[in-house]
């Protein structure tokens, strides 16, 4: 009787060990490694846009900006042509889990749990709003855990983003690329 289901490689127990199972069922050697130049142009843009934010976060004194948007930077230059990557999404994502976690901050409530809550109602808020960003739940938890003052915070996220997005902008245009590939 024939059968629909794809054929698994059969498993064979060898004496005195216990059967494993298929090698390719962990690991993935299907999946495409990305090309060569686009290792070098992310490590290369990556490490300017970070250095450049370092020396901002270090000139103001606000490192805490570093993780979330290392993260942002990672995903903007590794896929720019996905829709987290674009400006909408990160701009719009740190903002509103900043704005998220400010509001919490203001009714008083702060701290790991507080962090949590943040990044969650974050989470819903960005998706709603169609402007989703992963990293930027980690904006809205570093927020919680800090406490930094807003009207410093703030403005120098903004920046940050928008100096990351400026930065794949000009490793784009330089390797002949589209990125942005939609504003909004």
């Amino acid at each position: 009787m024939a059968s629909d289901a794809p054929e698994m490689p059969e498993v064979v127990e060898v004496q005195g060990h216990p059967a494993e199972p298929p090698a390719n069922r962990w690991w993935k050697p299907d999946e495409p490694r990305p090309p060569q130049r686009t290792v070098a142009s992310s490590t290369v843009t990556t490490t300017i846009g970070l250095a450049a934010l370092a020396a901002v976060g270090a000139l103001t004194h606000q490192t805490a900006l570093v993780p979330p948007l290392a993260a942002t930077m990672a995903i903007v230059t590794a896929t720019p042509q996905s829709p987290l990557a674009q400006p909408r999404h990160v701009i719009g994502g740190h903002m509103l889990s900043c704005l998220v976690a400010f509001v919490i901050l203001a009714l008083g409530w702060h701290g790991p749990w507080a962090a949590a809550v943040a990044a969650g109602i974050a989470c819903g808020l960005v998706l709603l709003l169609k402007a989703a960003h992963p990293p930027a739940m980690a904006t809205a938890v570093m927020i919680m855990l800090t406490r930094p003052p807003a009207t410093h915070f703030v403005p120098l996220l903004a920046l940050g983003a928008a100096l990351l997005i400026a930065v794949q902008m000009v490793s784009a245009r330089l390797q002949r690329q589209v990125y942005p590939t939609s504003w909004w």
